[in-house]
């Protein structure tokens, strides 16, 4: 009697446990014998038959289709714009065993004629080792310090080093991070520039791109952020008001605080920007300027108004009016000359806080019935690797300070968000005056400090 059986062999290929293995497990696919990502849509050739489509990106794995359900693929790889699949074939091929230590090529109708009876194995026994852990299991953040984010999932969780996590923070944003290090129960993911998680954040694992940007990080803006930057500096060829020389120098300072109230996109400052004091000549220097400002602020543009004052010493003199017909001086009065005031601001930044930026501010001085200008300064910076900036700054003003610097900026803690320390050091050159004898200039090293809490 003529039996006819289907012979097949099955493949049993026990994926790792990557993005696709564990979403289809969370899926109820079953496993997954390989996987391709192209453009943010992941392949699967599945062990149960077919190819399916699948989107990562999200809070959970995503089913877009199946594709070629009965038919079963071993080797996807993307191709152009292609994706080429390389599928099983299952064949029964007979030999002949009559002279048992040489089998020879046989023909399947002579080896089927042969036999009564023929058990077809269809199917091999689950494996024995331990599923991967399902896309949804979900880890959280336990530590953060200095930008290494500390989680509670390592291997047995399914992160490897370079795998990618999704954290949702409590502020409703969502970073991708790269896993730096593994261990069996714990990993390490590191914070790019302007990124920030708070412990108790929630991550998973997911293949989308990490989110960590060098020249426009999106950190959003900053609760709070105080601090100052300090130009101490020697006056060359200084001389007192008599023309002798003196050994001189002075200190020209920023000093500021913003803050960011609840969620909207405000911040309100106060700053000094900035305030000298000149010393050594017997001569008072020390201009400066105020204001307070609210402006319009998000993660690339930041726009404000404010109010503020210039201020320095008044330079007065007597004057006196001529008698028409001696030219005698008659009528003598004391008069000031002053650049001080009541000023009105203008605040601007474009671009990113902590990445490529250009700022500006300027006063317009409201001074003998008319508005005349009254200060302004500006400052370009490059970022160059996550934690170190380069920037260049100047300034003056019609009250008697001026400045150019350039430096560089380093967070000493920190990537950007709460809890961060920025150091900034220059070298430049500063320049006090108030109309009352020489100018104080000379050069100075710059250190400056910004906290946000």
């Amino acid at each position: 009697m003529l039996v006819s059986a289907l012979l097949a062999s099955v493949i049993v290929a026990q994926a790792p446990a990557s993005p696709a293995s564990l979403a289809a497990e969370t899926l109820g696919l079953g496993p997954v014998l390989d996987s391709v990502v192209h453009q943010g849509v992941t392949y699967a050739a599945l062990g149960r038959g077919g190819i399916a489509v699948l989107r990562l990106d999200g809070a959970a794995p995503q089913l877009v289709r199946r594709i070629e359900e009965g038919r079963r693929f071993v080797r996807l790889v993307v191709v152009g714009q292609s994706l080429l699949a390389i599928e099983q074939r299952e064949e029964a091929h007979a030999f002949s065993l009559a002279t048992p230590e040489q089998p020879r090529p046989d023909s399947l109708a002579s080896a089927l004629g042969a036999t009564r009876e023929l058990t077809v194995v269809t199917q091999t026994p689950p494996p024995t080792q331990a599923p991967a852990a399902p896309a949804s299991t979900r880890v959280t953040v336990t530590a953060v310090n200095d930008g290494d984010v500390m989680l509670s999932g390592g291997h047995a969780a399914g992160l490897g080093e370079d795998t990618r996590v999704r954290i949702r923070t409590q502020d409703s944003r969502e970073v991708v991070l790269r896993v730096v290090e593994s261990r069996e129960d714990t990993a390490v993911a590191r914070l790019g520039r302007g990124e920030n998680v708070r412990v108790g954040d929630t991550a998973v694992v997911t293949d989308a791109p990490v989110t960590a940007r060098l020249f426009f990080p999106e950190p959003g803006v900053p609760r709070l952020r105080y601090g100052f930057h300090a130009r101490p500096f020697l006056a060359l060829d200084a001389k007192t008001r008599l023309g002798n020389s003196a050994r001189a120098g002075g200190l020209l300072l920023d000093a500021f605080i913003a803050w960011r109230p609840g969620d909207l996109p405000l911040v309100l400052s106060a700053q000094f920007d900035p305030v000298g004091f000149g010393l050594g000549t017997g001569l008072r220097h020390t201009p400066g300027s105020a204001y307070v400002a609210v402006a319009y602020s998000t993660a690339f543009l930041e726009v404000g108004l404010g109010a503020g004052a210039l201020f320095g010493q008044k330079e007065c003199g007597t004057q006196f009016e001529y008698d028409p017909i001696t030219y005698e001086p008659i009528n003598g009065r004391t008069v000031c000359d002053s650049n001080a005031g009541p000023s009105f601001q203008q605040v601007l930044r474009l671009g990113a806080l902590d990445g490529f930026h250009i700022a500006w501010n300027s006063a317009i001085l409201s001074r003998d019935n008319q508005f005349r200008f009254g200060s302004g300064r500006g400052e370009v910076q490059v970022p160059l690797t996550p934690s170190l900036s380069l920037f260049g700054a100047g300034g003056g003003s019609a009250s008697g300070w001026g400045f150019g610097e350039l430096g560089v900026r380093s967070f000493l803690k920190g990537t950007g968000g709460s809890g961060t320390t920025v150091l900034s050091a220059s070298l430049g050159i500063v320049s006090l005056s108030d109309g009352t004898g020489e100018a104080l200039t000379g050069p100075s090293i710059a250190i400056g400090i910004e906290r946000r809490p």
